[in-house]
């Protein structure tokens, strides 16, 4: 560790680069650190001059990270996250007093399963604190956890966990779900029909087959996707209102067949079950809060109904 060039640098510069490099425009990040347009603006000419580069240019959507800015972001976050919590006035957490956010990254899926026993249970222990949800690809997961900016992540069985750590919070099958009065499927349905139907299909990533279509292939068989869509919660009030058949996880589509206008049937082959895992990285695995948060989320998975 180099103490004289740590010595000689402006701390305020990079707590102002960090919030540059997060919301890329110089009037969103003077709101963001309560000061003004131009002080930010000075503080930029500032950090380019350390720098000797640019490191923000205009682009179409705001300003643009250089790539000696983007190789700064990871680093800068870390550190600044860390000498955060150093300089904590009270390194005890106290949930009941906490203002804390906690950051989840997850799919709606989760949420919409999670959420009826998970918020109950802070809004009792932690009224003070709340709760954002993130939608985050795969392969930014493990970054944004290491980096400070997510607390935590709920995701199926990532394919390389790197650093993260995961703790198994529930399983889960699948089911199916037609609108109530489907005109096409009697009280269960057959693989001869499932295969007639127009389907809905829930992609995440937008595109590839699924495990669906794989099972069906083994079979020589295949089905018509006439609808393909990332959003687990539009899904369901799309077939609602259709003759489309979904083929979603049983915990979802239970939640939204409690609601009226959809039916639950089990799929006419089967389709293996999978976990549900919560993910952290190794830095924050003894910190106070964290460590009570994943008791929490680990608290309020088991509450949940067997499938």
């Amino acid at each position: 560790m180099d103490h004289a060039r740590l010595a000689r640098a402006n701390l305020n510069l990079l707590v102002t680069l960090d919030v540059l490099l997060e919301v890329g425009s110089v009037t969103r990040a003077a709101e963001r650190l309560g000061v003004t347009v131009s002080a930010v603006s000075h503080s930029l000419r500032a950090l380019r001059e350390t720098f000797d580069d640019p490191l923000l240019v205009r682009g179409r959507g705001g300003l643009t990270p250089t790539p000696r800015a983007l190789a700064l972001v990871g680093p800068l976050r870390t550190g600044l996250v860390t000498l955060d919590q150093a300089l904590a006035d009270d390194p005890r957490f106290d949930p009941a007093t906490s203002t804390r956010e906690i950051r989840l990254a997850t799919t709606d899926y989760v949420a919409i399963v999670l959420s009826p026993s998970l918020i109950p249970a802070l809004r009792r222990v932690a009224p003070r604190m709340s709760v954002s949800v993130h939608s985050v690809e795969e392969n930014e997961v493990e970054g944004r956890l290491e980096r400070g900016e997510l607390d935590a992540a709920i995701f199926p069985s990532f394919r390389d966990l790197g650093v993260l750590k995961r703790r198994k919070l529930f399983d889960d099958g699948f089911a199916c779900l037609v609108r109530e009065d489907h005109p096409e499927v009697g009280k269960r349905l057959t693989l001869a029909r499932y295969v007639a139907l127009g389907h809905a299909l829930i992609s995440p990533q937008g595109r590839g087959p699924t495990f669906v279509d794989r099972a069906l292939a083994e079979r020589g068989l295949s089905r018509h996707v006439a609808l393909r869509i990332q959003s687990f919660a539009a899904a369901p009030l799309v077939v609602a209102s259709s003759d489309l058949v979904l083929t979603a996880p049983m915990r979802l589509a239970r939640a939204f067949a409690r609601h009226g206008g959809l039916r639950v049937l089990p799929p006419p082959l089967p389709l293996d079950r999978f976990p549900n895992y919560l993910y952290w990285h190794e830095r924050f695995d003894h910190d106070p809060a964290h460590v009570w948060l994943r008791e929490q989320i680990a608290s309020a998975a088991s509450q949940l109904p067997s499938t």
